[in-house]
Order: C-alpha cells, then sequence, then structure tokens
C-alpha cells in the first residue's frame, strides 16, 4: 500500500512532503474545507483524526489521516497528513492496536531537535508518554549514538532521499532491543529540509535470527565449537598477517568402534566431554575447532616448540581417565600432528596435508603426538598425492630397449613409469607401486601405461614395423576380472596389434595368484597378447608350473646375470634355465645385462634377447627415438 506523507503549516502553507506526496497527490485539488477542519481539530487538542477527501473528474478518493505537531509552549507548529487510497484503521482501535505495535515514528525539525514521537513509541520503548517525546535518544546504546548522529548529519548536510540504520535501543525495563530506522527529509518548496522523519521498527527477533544462523554459520552445533568455515577464515587471516602459529591436527581414538558397540548418541556424548577436556587445557587466545566428524584442530600462537611439547604432554594425560556413559565406561585416547606456519608451510592446504601426514606418523608409532618432518612423512605424503598425481600429469614414461642377441635387432621396448613430485622430487616405483597396489589405485596406473605405451610405440612403428611393447601388469590385476575387456578397448582406441603387446608379471606374483592368474592370462593369449613372466628365478615356481601356463618368454633376474661369469652356479642356473625353457618352447631374455663379456657368455648359452646398460639405459620418449635410429644406423653400416 502506497503512502505520502506532507507537513501542513496551520496557514495551510505546506512546509514539506516526500515524494510520493509530489507525485500523486500535490496537484490533487484537495478539499480546503476539510483541510482547516483537520488543523481546527488539531488546535483544539485532537492530536490524531481521519476522514475522506471526496474528488472530482472522476479521481480516486483520497484517505487522509492528520496528527499535531506541537513545539515546546504547546502551540501548534504543524499538521503531520498522511495520504493513501485506502482506508485507514478505525481510530476507536488504536490504542489497543498500539500496545501490539513494533515500530514508532518521529519527526525532527530543521535544526534536528525532536518535534514529534507517536503514541506507539512508549509501547514499543516500554516508557512513558512524556519520556519518550522529551529524552528519546537517550534510549540509544551509548555505542550506537555516534552512528546515528553521522547518519543524521549526513541527511542534513547531503538531503539525502533516505538512510537506513540498526541500533540498540534500552527499553525502561533496562534491557536493549534492535531498532531498524528508515530516515526520509522532507523538503520545502525552495528544496530545504523542514522535518526529517525517522520510522522505527523493533527487529530484535530478526535480529537473534540473524544471530542464530551466523552461529550455525561459524560453530558447530554438537561441541558448540568453531566449525571448519570459521576456522579456515581465521587461519587464511593469520597467514594474511604473517602471524607465525602451530596447527596442531586431533584425532579421538576409537570414534568408530564407540559408535559401533554403543550407539551414534554414545559417540555424541564422547566428542561433547572430548572437547570440554581439551577446552580445560586451552589459553586464552588458543583456537579450537571441528572441522569434519572426529577431526579437530587447535590454533596455538606460541610457536615454542618446547612449550608445545609440554601442553601436548597435559593434553594426552587429560585422556587417560576413562569416560563414562550411562553404565558404560570408555577409554579412548588421542593423536595429535603439528605443523608451523611459515617455518614447514605458507598456504593452509599445505598446513592441513602436513599436519595429518604428521598425526599419521603419530598414530602408526603408537606416539601421542609428531612434528612434521618432511622425509619422516615421505611414505604419507606418496599415499596421499598418488590419487592426484594422474590429474596433475605427473607420470611420465621412459624406455628400454630389448636386443636380439643373435644380431643385435630390436625386439621392442619396456614401458617404465616414472613419478616426479612438485615437493618430493622424484619417486621411484619402487616407493610408490606397493602403495598403488595396497590402495587399489593399481588399476589406473596400469591402464595409463598401457594406453600412453601402446599410442607412442604405435607411432613408432611406422618406421619399426616388427616393434614390440612390454608393460609391466600387477599381480593384484590378476583378481579384476574387468581387466581384460579395458586392455582389448585400449587396443582397439590406439589401433595397436596385440601380437606386439607382451605382458610381463613377476613369478612370485604369478604363484600367489595362480588360480585365477591362469583364466586371466589365457583369456589375454586368446586376444593374441604375449605373456612373460619377470624376475624368473626369484619365487618358488618350477617350469613344471609354468608349462601349464600360457607363456611365451622367461626374463632371467639380473641377480643371476649381475656374477653369471665369474660365478659358476649362477651359470649353470642360467644355462639350466634355458635349456630347460627351450625344451618348453619357451623364449628367453637377460635382465640386467652391463658388460661384453656376459654378452659373449648368454650368446654361447643360446639366450634370445638381452636388457640392460650395455644396450641403453631406460630412455624418455624423444631420446629413445633417436637411440632407436642410431642403433639402425650403427647395424646397416657393420653389414
Amino acid at each position: 500500500m502506497m503512502q505520502a506523507i506532507a507537513v501542513i503549516a496551520p496557514n495551510g502553507k505546506i512546509l514539506g512532503a516526500d515524494e510520493h506526496f509530489f507525485q500523486h497527490f500535490y496537484h490533487r485539488e484537495v478539499d480546503r474545507e476539510l483541510l482547516e477542519k483537520f488543523i481546527q481539530e488539531a488546535e483544539n487538542g485532537r492530536t490524531v483524526s481521519y476522514a475522506i477527501v471526496k474528488q472530482k473528474n472522476g479521481q480516486n478518493d483520497v484517505y487522509v489521516q492528520a496528527t499535531a505537531l506541537y513545539n515546546k509552549e504547546g502551540n501548534l507548529q504543524a499538521v503531520v497528513a498522511t495520504y493513501q487510497y485506502e482506508p485507514f484503521i478505525d481510530m476507536r482501535l488504536t490504542s489497543s492496536i498500539a500496545s501490539l505495535a513494533s515500530e514508532f515514528t518521529f519527526i525532527l525539525s530543521a535544526e534536528g531537535e525532536i518535534t514529534y514521537v507517536s503514541p506507539t513509541a512508549q509501547y514499543v520503548l516500554k516508557c512513558t508518554e512524556e519520556v519518550c517525546s522529551h529524552e528519546l535518544f537517550s534510549f540509544v546504546h551509548h555505542e550506537d549514538i555516534p552512528l546515528l548522529m553521522e547518519k543524521l548529519h549526513t541527511i542534513y548536510a547531503t538531503k539525502e532521499k533516505e538512510t537506513t540504520i540498526d541500533c540498540r535501543w534500552r527499553t525502561d525495563e533496562g534491557h536493549f532491543i534492535w531498532i531498524h530506522m528508515h530516515a526520509h527529509p522532507l523538503l520545502n518548496e525552495k528544496n530545504e529540509i523542514e522535518h526529517v522523519i525517522v520510522v522505527a521498527k523493533d527487529i530484535t527477533k530478526w535480529k537473534c535470527c540473524e544471530e542464530a544462523l551466523a552461529k550455525l554459520k561459524h560453530f558447530d552445533s554438537l561441541t558448540d565449537i568453531p566449525n571448519r568455515f570459521y576456522f579456515e577464515s581465521y587461519v587464511q587471516h593469520m597467514i594474511q598477517q604473517k602471524r607465525p602459529f602451530a596447527l596442531c591436527y586431533i584425532d579421538f581414538d576409537k570414534i568408530k568402534w564407540i559408535n559401533d558397540r554403543f550407539s551414534y548418541q554414545a559417540g555424541d556424548f564422547f566428542l561433547q566431554e572430548a572437547v570440554r577436556r581439551i577446552q580445560q587445557h586451552l589459553q586464552k587466545e588458543d583456537f579450537f575447532s571441528r572441522i569434519g566428524g572426529d577431526e579437530f584442530v587447535i590454533v596455538l600462537h606460541d610457536v615454542n616448540k618446547e612449550t608445545i611439547v609440554t601442553r601436548m604432554e597435559h593434553l594426552l594425560q587429560s585422556f587417560v581417565e576413562p569416560f563414562r556413559y550411562k553404565e558404560h565406561v570408555i577409554q579412548s585416547s588421542l593423536s595429535v600432528g603439528v605443523t608451523f606456519f611459515p617455518q614447514d608451510g605458507m598456504d593452509l592446504d599445505t598446513l592441513l596435508k602436513q599436519a595429518d601426514q604428521a598425526l599419521c606418523y603419530a598414530k602408526e608409532r603408537g606416539k601421542g603426538y609428531h612434528f612434521y618432518h618432511p622425509q619422516q612423512n615421505r611414505k604419507t605424503m606418496i599415499e596421499q598425492e598418488l590419487p592426484l598425481a594422474l590429474l596433475n600429469n605427473q607420470f611420465y614414461l621412459c624406455y628400454q630397449p630389448k636386443v636380439s642377441l643373435d644380431n643385435e635387432a630390436i625386439m621392442g621396448v619396456e614401458a617404465l613409469m616414472r613419478w616426479t613430485h612438485p615437493t618430493l622430487g622424484a619417486i621411484s616405483p619402487l616407493e610408490f607401486i606397493p602403495i598403488a597396489e595396497k590402495n587399489g589405485f593399481i588399476f589406473e596406473i596400469t591402464t595409463w601405461v598401457l594406453k600412453e605405451a601402446c599410442r607412442q610405440v604405435k607411432q613408432w612403428q611406422t618406421h619399426f614395423p616388427t616393434l614390440k611393447l612390454a608393460v609391466n601388469l600387477s599381480p593384484f590385476l590378476l583378481n579384476r576380472k574387468e581387466f581384460v575387456m579395458h586392455v582389448k578397448n585400449i587396443l582397439q582406441d590406439t589401433q595397436f596389434p596385440p601380437n606386439y603387446l607382451i605382458l610381463e608379471i613377476t613369478e612370485s606374483g604369478l604363484m600367489e595368484n595362480i588360480e585365477t592368474g591362469r583364466h586371466i592370462l589365457t583369456e589375454l593369449k586368446q586376444i593374441g597378447i604375449q605373456v612373460a613372466i619377470d624376475d624368473f628365478g626369484t619365487g618358488f615356481s618350477s617350469l613344471a608350473y609354468i608349462r601349464n601356463l600360457p607363456v611365451s618368454l622367461l626374463k632371467i633376474d639380473r641377480s643371476f646375470i649381475r656374477d653369471i661369469t665369474d660365478n659358476s652356479k649362477d651359470a649353470t642356473i642360467v644355462d639350466t634355465i634355458i635349456h630347460l625353457a627351450k625344451s618348453l618352447d619357451l623364449q628367453v631374455l637377460a635382465e640386467g645385462v652391463e658388460r661384453d663379456d656376459q654378452v659373449s657368455l648368454l650368446q654361447k648359452m643360446d639366450c634370445d634377447f638381452a636388457q640392460g646398460f650395455y644396450f641403453s639405459q631406460s630412455l624418455e620418449a624423444e631420446k629413445l627415438l633417436q637411440w632407436l635410429e642410431q642403433h639402425n644406423q650403427s647395424k646397416e653400416a657393420l653389414h
């Protein structure tokens, strides 16, 4: 409903009005007689009245309500007229409704003096009418008065159309409520401020809801301590201010066991009690937050390591006493990982990862707390970073050539995976492959290697058409029936001929998965893929087992090749393996060949292929291509 307000002098002159009045009512044919009646009633002490102005020429009816303004001497100063197109409420109901009011109006003169306070103010502020009229601003909270005065001063100085402000007002009962004020000036015909009308509304309930929502946004509902959002904001501010701090990552032991053994209510009770115990050991400037289900952090401003050690010992000691839930006794401890800003990390993500690594290190060794150290936490960091390495393009492939000992022709290349981490540097496959096998990520790694290597060798086959590709196969994949389908899809996508692909699996790995392995390897052979036994001689298999497997190539482990020319036992073992393999129609490749005398002896033993530094170390794709071209040129020159 649209309303307009005008302040009218006793002589009928308009002293000021709002924008709506000038737009909608100023040019109307106003009933002057009725206006005079308003003023007369006001002079006779009628402070409020209402009437209907009947308009001519088919215009809408206008409803007007008038309120008298008196100066300090009690003389009528002006009449405040409110215009609208709908009826006002019957004044007989005003007094009863006023007691339910949540807003009031007051008017300031051109000099900033209070000239009018609506009757509802006494109900909102719970004070007498006289007090409201003469001491209104005394109810404003002393901290909010400067801002209120500044806003009002701005209106008078700039004649802003309107402004709003929220501030606290004291009721006569002594407590404070929140009041939202909307103020706008009434200008006269000379564009001068005659009055400022302020509508004030009690928004205490809204503010309470706002504060409740803010608490929900920043605090954990179960423990009533700061949540992850608040924690991140707090730490980011500390980092921006470059203020040193220690980040302590806390994990409570047995929380899952408590939930499963007793109930989730018991788990909640434990967390609440655990938080209370920790709070007893916190200092005023410490920041304690819950950032996950059973994950908590403490930000310490005192970064003295000796002090932190003492505080961690006290914290651990506080958990010696068991927790009691109903008739149950719950014994639990906690583990803490500590890292420092800026020594250990310069951003929140890094610090959290480091603190988590230190926490894992503490839990693995049964130690209550541990300070982050890069080398000690290397394994944990590899575990965390491994799934991201593919996404961040940190993996790459090297290739080592395999050479025929009969004519030195290139038989193929073995694809070898490499990982360069931005902070850990080069990470050996001996470090990350076992971790990948443990956490199940080996499947994604192997399919990535297979796809990349097939694509690359397919390009090389344009110039080297007989070049074969060998890829290592983890024994853990022998239990993944869908692996064969993935291999088929990769071969189809890269257009790589299956009969030029060799999948190598270690002897020990195959023996541990002999039954499922036989089925998977048979399926691969049916596609046309060759299977090789890697590191042969180090496991507990025999050629009797091998003959029943779809295997076409044995790779003799480098440990037998290293001393083959000096150790007669090694030479005998290698010679026996070669001759028995030949009798089973298997080809043989010697690994780790580094010297000319090794090559000569292997040739005499009728070994088919060799691989090692004698021919070439593993090379990245571009350098391997150069080696292939140079090797062919050298071979052609000899013939």
